[in-house]
This record gives structure tokens, sequence and C-alpha cells, in this order.
């Protein structure tokens, strides 16, 4: 890969001005505020909720997320958004914002020459979130929203770049150097946007390794990386055929990941109903 590349050049200097805001074309600007909003300490309840207020398709997202049966298996319905943003927590809020996010974007006619990639961001964003979500209940039974979060966001980079190439240069995807600069540079960024956003150090780590089984990383990882590193590749191989070529030894590769009570594998086969659920939660 020429470290000279129009390409390169163009990724690098993304990498050295990102802004806490994240300066994304066309994102919607209720989105901005609520991630700017989520960085402070000092950020309520009501600060969200009046963000959340403000844009009614975002309010009606979250109070169905609030209901929906993956966040609400008692059946207690939640009727005004301040409960339903005490019922799904601020790492919900993000998660669900975000994903309102991209689905906007996605479905944004300006945005037209990109829409495949949005879409597939969207999609696999989707399916690694719900899968993050599911297996983390199973495996440790605990801070299912963190690795949802995770899985949600691990493209993010990605959308940063897509985005900014299409506005400054639309022809710079044609940079036969672009597609392997993307692959090697998002999950860079990616972490680069999400310490900026004040996320937890586990997160950022996760999606900048997400990887390391591809890569040949380490085993000794944190348990938040291997979950999303599993994900990500059980999306791709499934998403992206050439994978496979590239990979032949990828189902050697998931069935070496364990997580907590059991095997990555099996943990996926047991959840399968939740991933669903959650998958349906998302797409709504």
């Amino acid at each position: 890969m020429a470290v000279n590349s129009r390409a390169f050049e163009f990724v690098q200097q993304l990498a050295a001005n990102l802004r806490p805001e994240l300066d994304l074309p066309a994102f919607p600007d209720v989105v901005r505020r609520l991630q700017v909003a989520l960085i402070s300490d000092r950020t309520t309840i009501k600060d969200i909720v009046g963000i959340i207020g403000s844009e009614p398709v975002l309010s009606a997202r979250l109070m169905q997320m609030a209901n929906s049966a993956a966040m609400n298996p008692a059946g207690s319905p939640v009727a005004s958004l301040n409960n339903a943003v005490n019922r799904l927590g601020f790492n919900h809020v993000r998660t669900v914002s975000t994903a309102f996010a991209l689905r906007q974007l996605s479905r944004n006619e300006a945005l037209g020459p990109i829409r495949p990639d949005l879409e597939q961001i969207w999609a696999t964003s989707n399916n690694v979130a719900s899968i993050c979500y599911a297996v983390s209940k199973q495996a440790f039974g605990r801070q299912p929203d963190e690795a949802m979060l995770a899985g949600l966001l691990h493209s993010i980079g990605r959308l940063y770049i897509v985005m900014h190439a299409h506005q400054k240069d639309p022809t710079m995807r044609t940079d036969p150097e672009f597609s392997g600069i993307l692959e090697t540079w998002q999950p860079v960024i990616g972490k680069a946007i999400l310490e900026a956003w004040g996320l937890p150090v586990r997160i950022c780590e996760a999606v900048e390794n997400q990887d390391y089984l591809l890569n040949g990383g380490s085993a000794e990882l944190e348990p938040l990386t291997r979950l999303l590193s599993a994900a990500t590749l059980t999306c791709g191989r499934g998403a992206e055929p050439e994978l496979l070529h590239r990979h032949p030894d990828a189902e050697f590769m998931l069935g070496s990941v364990n997580l907590g009570k059991g095997s990555f594998m099996d943990l996926m086969l047991s959840s399968q109903q939740d991933v669903e659920s959650m998958q349906q939660a998302l797409a709504a």
C-alpha cells in the first residue's frame, strides 16, 4: 500500500483533525448535540430528555425501544420519555440515537452515490450490535448495553471516512488504494472518535482491535475485544464471500474464542432468539 497515495494522505489528514462533535455531513443535529452532552459528567436525565424531545422521530424510537420485548421482557410499559431514558440508561440512549442517525443517513437522497455503503454500514452495525448484546448477556450476565454500543459503533470510523471522501472529493473512492486504506484506518479513526466522545477505554480498545482474529492477535485481550472481533467476523463471513477466500480458517478462528461461560460459537447458538429480538428492536 502506497503511503504517498492520494487516499492515504486524505485519510491521514482526517485522522489529524478529528473533533468531538463528529463533523459528519447530513448527520442529524439532535444526535450531534446528544453526543456532545453525553461527554459531560454533569449531564442529567433532564438534559438528555430535553434534547431528545426536540426530535419527535427519535423520541418515538426511544419509547419504542424502551417498550420492546428486548428491553421490557416483564411487559411493564413506560409512557413518558423521562421513564424511557431511565429504563434504557445513557449507553442505550447513545446506541438508539446512533442507530437512528445511521438509518436516517442511509435514506438520505442527497447521499445517493454512497447509499450502498451507508446501507451496508447500517445493516452490519445492527447485526454486530445485536450479537454483542445477546452473547454478552449469556456469557457474563452484565454490561450487555456496553457490548451493544461497541457493536453499533465499530464502523463509525468507516462512516466518517466514506462521508468525508464523498463530501470533499467524490473521485477519492475510485483511487485503487482507497479500499485497503479504508480497512486499515477505520478502526484507528473509530477509536479516536470514541475517545473524543469520552466512551470507556474498553469500548475504544475493542473498536481499535476489532480485527484481532483476522490479524492473528493475542487471545489474552479484553473479553469485550474478543466478543466484538468474533461478532464482526461472524457478520463478515456472511456478507463478504471474498473474506472466506482470504481466510479459509475463519471457522477455526471463531471456535477459538472463549467468553465467560463458554465458547463464542455455543453462546451464539443459545442466544439466537435474543439476537433476532434485538435486531428487530434496532431496525424498527
